[in-house]
Formats: C-alpha cells, structure tokens, sequence
C-alpha cells in the first residue's frame, strides 16, 4: 500500500480543519499540520486511521514572505523524515476540503505515474520580474493586524520598488520562472530533491514575493534532474480576488460538485452548511 502524506498549513477556521481531517482518515494517509507561531492556543484534533502529526518546531508566517516557504520546508522536512517513501506529498492549506473520496483520489494520482502535479495560475513577465528579481522589501508587515503600519509598508514597498526600476537595480536578470499555485502534489523524489537544496533556496527566495508560488516548479524544472511536471486544472478549485482565495458558500454548492477538481478552497465555518456538504458529497464520490 503505497501512502500519501498530506501538509496542512493553518492558522485559523479549525472547525473545517476538523472537517478536512475527517475527510483525510484513511489509514492510506499520514497528516502533518503546521500551525502559524502565532496561534496561541492549538485545537485538540484527532484521527482514527490517519497518523497524525503536529508541527512542534513552528514558523511565524506572514503573507507574501519567504515564511511562507519556510513553513513548506518544515512539513516537508517531517514528513520525509518519518516516512520517506510516500508516494506523493500534498501541500494543502486547513481550509481545503475533498471533492472525492480516498479511494478515487488515490486511483487519480496512481495513474499519474509519478508526475508533478501543479495547479495552474495566470501570470506575466512584469509580475515575474517584480516579484522574483527585485528586492521586495517591508514583505513581513505588508498583512500587520496594525492597519497604520500594513500602510507604511505598502508605501515603502512601492517607493522602494520605484527607486529600483529607476536605477535598474535587479536581484536578478532572469525571467525564465515556473509559476502556479503553492498547494502542490509532488512524489518523495521532488521532496528529496527540494530538502537537497534548502538552504540555497531560503537564501534565493527571501526578497521576493509570493515565492511560494515560484519556488516548487521553477526548482524542479532547473534541476536538471528530469521531472515531469503538469499544470492541472483538475487539482485545485479556487478563485483568486486581488490577493486571497474567495470563500465558497452553499450557493456555490452546485458548481463546485461538478468541477471535477480533487479539493476547493477555500470555506469558512460561517457558512456551515457548505462545509459539511462538502465533506458528505466526498465520502459519498470514492
């Protein structure tokens, strides 16, 4: 029985983080689960079939940051290290819920044969350039509970970024990155690779934005080592607003149900009905 490993990363919503664990218990699967450093109070969270595993050595995320891979590399990390041969590794965030259940969506990835799988995202060579050549700086307090100073970072971010379109001044001068979402499906031989070069890759990584959704591909692809990777649509539904995911309510319930995709984000409790919908309708699918 070939396992997968699911990486969870969450830092609020946790009664549809129950929600997804419920979904998740298989005992085809071990869960890992990164809360944010700065959740001060971890849920109690429990799974019958599924390992179950929570992060100790924790990260203090913040949007847009080099964290953000950091916290990737923590789950990797544990995972590998408790089980390195999983047949796939699953970057997921504690607000995704399973349009299928286990059976099927082990059946999906079995007949990928060991392709990288990378939900599909929209980008251009001016949003590559500023957010992976430049130096992006102030990130950390871009997303601060402190709206006074989320606004000081912001201006200091543009003029920053002015200064160095005015003088030419890059990090780098390359424009050939991979791009897609950050909630990736990738097999042990990805990770192992990843883990290799973690350090070189924080160290490239840490004045840019949103690196997350660069970093697994772009990576990959430069390897050299040969990885197959596939942008699919068929992974992830979500719809992205200016910065975050739109939260999906019953009025959606309909739409999404016939997608065809492995797992939505994002929900929130607020809408309860949808949430347990969701996971019903997985249980039912596989």
């Amino acid at each position: 029985m070939k396992k997968h490993a699911y990486l969870i990363i969450a830092h609020h919503e946790f009664e549809v983080l129950e929600q997804l664990i419920y979904a998740l218990d298989d005992p085809r699967n071990d869960i890992f689960i990164h809360f944010d450093e700065k959740v001060v109070t971890l849920p109690t969270l429990r799974a019958i079939h599924a390992g179950l595993y929570i992060l100790a050595d924790r990260v203090d995320v913040k949007w847009g940051h080099v964290s953000q891979i950091e916290a990737e590399y923590k789950l990797f990390a544990e995972a590998y290290r408790c089980n390195p041969w999983y047949a796939y590794f699953h970057i997921i965030s504690g607000v995704h819920l399973p349009l299928y259940g286990q059976d099927y969506i082990h059946t999906f990835f079995q007949s990928q044969n060991g392709k990288q799988l990378i939900p599909a995202m929209q980008t251009n060579n001016f949003q590559m350039d500023l957010k992976m050549n430049r130096y992006n700086l102030f990130i950390p307090y871009f997303a601060h509970r402190n709206r006074s100073v989320s606004r000081i970072a912001q201006i200091g971010w543009r003029l920053a970024q002015n200064v160095q379109r005015f003088f030419h001044i890059r990090r780098y001068n390359r424009l050939g990155y991979q791009y897609g979402s950050n909630w990736v499906s990738i097999t042990r031989e990805a990770v192992y690779y990843l883990l290799s070069i973690r350090k070189q890759v924080l160290k490239r990584y840490r004045y840019t934005l949103c690196g997350d959704e660069f970093f697994v591909p772009t990576e990959l692809a430069s390897s050299g080592l040969g990885f197959s990777i596939k942008y699919s649509d068929r992974l992830l539904k979500h719809e992205i607003g200016n910065a975050n995911a739109r939260v999906y309510t019953m009025a959606d319930y309909a739409k999404l149900v016939v997608s065809g995709c492995l797992f939505v984000r994002k929900f929130s409790a607020a809408d309860w009905d949808i949430v347990k919908k969701m996971v019903e309708h997985s249980k039912r699918n596989g």
